[in-house]
């Protein structure tokens, strides 16, 4: 055992480090095919070819690696997504939330008649009509006051 070590531990180094590039993991790599190979010495006899069989050892470790790798790219992926969706809806709600004060905000400097139809159109969804007939008014006097209020809005939105 100690014989085959000597003799192929430098062909397996630079067999590794010519694909990982990495000096620490090319000789991790190398250790990992001879605890592979130790545990198979009972075996180890009747190998007619040594150089070929630490080669494939060599060579599926290292697929196996990759495969790793790969799977833990796509999972990597996969949870930065999630991460980033998180953090948008987050976000979103944040910005949501300052919208609706800063909303509210501009409520309070608009005429009484101004900010009741823009809170039966916008909060309760009422139509024109219905905006008219709860307050008494005519249709066109309450897009009027509508078409008012939202000026405002934009305008004090725009300001900040």
């Amino acid at each position: 055992m100690e014989q085959v070590y000597t003799e192929y531990r430098e062909f397996l180094y630079r067999f590794f480090i010519r694909h990982v590039k990495i000096p620490s993991l090319a000789e991790d790599f190398a250790q990992d095919v001879f605890i592979k190979f130790w545990q198979k010495k009972d075996s180890a006899d009747s190998i007619e070819n040594i150089n070929a069989w630490l080669f494939t050892l060599a060579r599926n470790h290292l697929t196996d690696h990759y495969r790793r790798l790969a799977s833990e790219k796509k999972y990597q992926e996969m949870v930065w997504q999630e991460m980033e969706r998180h953090a948008n809806v987050v976000i979103e709600e944040i910005y949501k939330k300052e919208l609706e004060d800063r909303i509210a905000a501009l409520l309070q400097t608009m005429p009484r008649r101004q900010k009741e139809v823009y809170e039966l159109s916008r909060e309760k969804g009422f139509s024109l009509e219905e905006i008219a007939e709860a307050l008494d008014i005519s249709p066109n006097t309450a897009k009027n006051h509508l078409v008012e209020s939202l000026k405002s809005i934009r305008a004090g939105l725009r300001s900040v």
